[in-house]
C-alpha cells in the first residue's frame, strides 16, 4: 500500500496591513520566492495537502527564513497550552 507524501503550508496573503497581527510575518516580494507584491506569511496555523493538490510552483524561500517561520508557528500555536 503505497503512504501519500503530504507538504506542510502556511498562508501567504497579500494584505500586509495585517502584518502587525500576532503570527502575520512580512515577506517581501523578489525574484526568488516568485511573488508580485509584498506580502505576509500568517504562521498561526499550519496546513497539510498533498502533493497532488500543488498546481504549479512560483519561487523558493531560504531555510533561515523556513525555520523563522516555524519558530513564529511555535510560539502562537503553543501560547496557550
Amino acid at each position: 500500500m503505497a503512504i501519500p507524501i503530504e507538504n506542510i503550508a502556511m498562508l501567504i496573503s497579500s494584505k500586509i496591513k495585517k502584518a502587525d497581527y500576532e503570527g502575520n510575518i512580512l515577506l517581501p516580494k523578489s525574484e526568488k520566492n516568485g511573488l508580485k507584491v509584498d506580502s505576509i506569511v500568517k504562521t498561526d496555523v499550519v496546513y497539510k495537502i498533498l502533493n497532488s493538490q500543488i498546481l504549479f510552483k512560483i519561487g523558493t524561500i531560504d531555510e533561515d527564513t523556513i525555520r523563522l517561520y516555524k519558530d513564529s508557528y511555535n510560539l502562537v500555536a503553543f501560547k496557550n497550552k
